[in-house]
């Protein structure tokens, strides 16, 4: 956990060198030392080495990836102001999301970045108050660290490093950090705001899946979406086994596409319990992160483990496939090419969002020759999405074994995954399959008198 930071002792210095008529350097100068002061609030809860072993940080990269590609000069603070003045948001969620990578990444910015640009800013006025009630600052009221990264600093930031640092500070000083999210539990506190809300690409892409299921039972009563497309992953010539196995894998885990990474990984390993063939999957996980305060729970599982009974089609190709081996267990653990086609090294981010992007289009491709009319796209998501409906929908499951299966600490998301709340309990041979579901830490039960989260202490385990 990081420490606090004085705030208002930076804030005071930059009231105190600012003056009536500020140069834009000037101006850097002051935003600067409130800016850095921010950016140690930024990591109050969780520094950025946290946020990389849990993989949110890598998140964070792709989201503000995405954002510089809709800016001119690829400045992701300068895209999300422009949507920000336009109103250009779908939703609230997804501005927050957007905001919070870019502070945590501005934040990290300003703090590599501060130490050059203050040694090089007192080098070129030696004899300014200002600079010398900042001299006094860095050994007085601020870490060593810092002090240490001061008195290494060599070089004036170049002039890339000085554009990132300026755009940086500027956004910190207009949206300052809200570590705990008090601002934006507020708002979900008030129920008399009720903003509607579209279900997202997945939910459509399965609702549909479902809706085209349901016609398909009226004269076939033993139809169902995922046997056929599973039938047409198995005749796709340019699908390999291990693609094979990848996508069996998020039909009966409905595990994130990015768990497949070698950064995280999935273990699967075959046995036979009473003559019953059996496939446990054992899945790292993503989106992880350990609790920091009281008001700031874990999150996500760093290991939970699936068991089923072979009944469905590609559990039964799994089984088979990896006996044929002559192991008894299969790991993946896939790595991505570490340049870009230009030559560009590329971060862990990016390397897991071509690794995602590649089976996600795979996925597709064979969507739309198993299901031609369909007006939506079917990706690795949506898996993830039906196995949460099935879940629920078969009745068998409570919140926290359900929470537990999708690699989450809190019930409080469930009611983001699944087709239709409306949907009649069915029965589904791969959710009747599964014989165990087991998570390395316990599920807490979600409140609804939002914010408090009561803990619960069993381990889900059927």
């Amino acid at each position: 956990m990081v420490t606090g930071f004085p705030i208002k002792s930076l804030k005071d210095a930059a009231a105190a060198i600012a003056v009536r008529n500020p140069t834009p350097s000037e101006r850097l100068f002051s935003d600067s030392l409130i800016a850095y002061a921010f950016a140690r609030e930024a990591n109050r809860l969780y520094a950025p080495e946290d946020l990389i072993a849990s993989g949110t940080w890598q998140k964070y990269e792709v989201r503000a990836a995405a954002l510089a590609r809709k800016s001119p000069r690829d400045n992701p603070y300068e895209a999300f102001l422009r949507i920000d003045r336009a109103g250009g948001w779908e939703t609230v969620n997804t501005r927050q999301a957007h905001r919070s990578a870019l502070v945590r990444l501005a934040a990290q910015s300003v703090i590599e970045g501060a130490p050059s640009f203050w040694k090089h800013y007192i080098s070129q006025k030696p004899t300014e108050k200002a600079t010398l009630q900042l001299n006094e600052l860095l050994h007085k009221s601020v870490d060593s660290a810092l002090v240490a990264r001061f008195l290494a600093a060599k070089r004036p930031l170049d002039k890339t490093e000085y554009e990132r640092f300026r755009s940086a500070v500027a956004f910190l000083v207009a949206h300052p950090p809200d570590p705990s999210h008090q601002a934006l539990r507020k708002n979900i506190d008030d129920r008399s705001v009720k903003p509607k809300r579209k279900p997202n690409a997945q939910i459509a892409s399965l609702r549909a899946l479902n809706q085209h299921q349901d016609r398909k039972l009226k004269s076939d009563p033993t139809y169902c979406w995922l046997d056929t497309y599973w039938t047409f992953v198995l005749a796709d010539d340019d699908t390999g086994d291990l693609q094979r196995a990848m996508i069996a894998t998020l039909i009966l885990t409905g595990c994130r596409p990015v768990e497949f990474s070698c950064r995280l990984g999935i273990e699967v390993s075959i046995a036979d319990v009473d003559a019953a063939k059996r496939l446990t999957f054992k899945i790292h996980g993503a989106k992880t992160a350990t609790k920091k305060e009281i008001s700031v729970e874990a999150k996500g599982q760093a290991v939970r483990q699936i068991t089923l009974g072979c009944h469905s089609p590609e559990a039964l190709w799994l089984h088979r496939h990896i006996s044929r081996s002559g192991e008894n267990r299969l790991v993946f653990s896939q790595a991505a090419a570490p340049y870009s086609l230009a030559g560009k090294m590329l971060s862990i981010a990016e390397q897991e969002r071509l690794l995602t992007n590649s089976l996600g289009k795979r996925v597709k491709k064979i969507a739309s020759r198993a299901f031609p009319r369909l007006k939506h796209n079917v990706t690795p998501y949506v898996f993830r999405h039906s196995f949460a409906d099935a879940l629920r929908t078969e009745g068998r499951f409570d919140e926290q074994a359900r929470a537990a299966a999708l690699g989450q600490q809190s019930t409080r998301t469930l009611g983001h995954y699944g087709g239709s709340n409306r949907r009649k309990k069915t029965n589904s041979v791969r959710s009747q399959q599964i014989v165990g579901i087991d998570a390395n830490s316990p599920v807490r039960e979600y409140s609804r008198s939002f914010p408090n989260d009561a803990g619960t202490n069993s381990r889900p385990r059927l």
